[in-house]
């Protein structure tokens, strides 16, 4: 399977050697770090960026990677790709049905089909030029650890990380003013 040329908004000033920042066979946010997310809270919803530099084929799935602590009394678990307006505020395109199994076991990759359920399509194509957000909510008395990668200077554009607090579901878009930078940079990972 061919390598999706994307620019890593997470990591936007490195070179890509075509195996470092992007995923084979799929489209990752950042590069695979084993850095657990410290300070993770129920209703978090986690949102990392990357830019489609060309035409792909349709994605069918996302996935994320629970490293520590198990999620405990999970009530919603779920991930969701988005489009980035020129504003940063963002529009919900596709989504993960909600799955209350996602990180209950450690150090595991959940990879989940796309839901059509709201309306929303069973396959996303991304198009090139144009800006992603790939996000993450789980609602859960304990919620698992996430890798990704620690950034640095979070808050200069290209904005790479966002994070939205108190969140009980995905909503269907966000305005750039309830989108708060953050240090953590997720991985997520959508894949055909």
């Amino acid at each position: 399977m061919a390598l999706w040329p994307l620019r890593n908004d997470l990591i936007p000033h490195v070179p890509d050697s075509g195996q470092s920042l992007f995923a084979k066979g799929g489209v990752a946010t950042s590069t695979r770090v084993n850095n657990s997310a410290s300070g993770g809270a129920s209703g978090l919803l986690w949102l990392s960026y990357v830019t489609a530099l060309v035409d792909t084929p349709p994605i069918t799935k996302l996935a994320m990677n629970a490293l520590a602590n198990a999620a405990v009394g999970t009530t919603l678990a779920r991930m969701a790709l988005f489009t980035v307006a020129p504003d940063d505020s963002i529009t919900k395109v596709a989504q993960t049905a909600n799955d209350t199994t996602i990180g209950t076991t450690t150090y595991t990759l959940y990879e989940r089909m796309l839901s059509t359920v709201g309306g929303f399509p069973s396959s996303y194509a991304l198009v090139a030029g144009t800006r992603y957000a790939m996000g993450y909510l789980h609602v859960a008395t304990t919620v698992p650890d996430l890798s990704g990668a620690n950034l640095m200077a979070s808050n200069i554009p290209p904005i790479a990380s966002r994070k939205v607090e108190g969140q009980t579901d995905i909503a269907a878009s966000y305005a750039v003013a309830s989108l708060d930078s953050f240090y953590f940079g997720a991985w997520l990972m959508a894949r055909p």
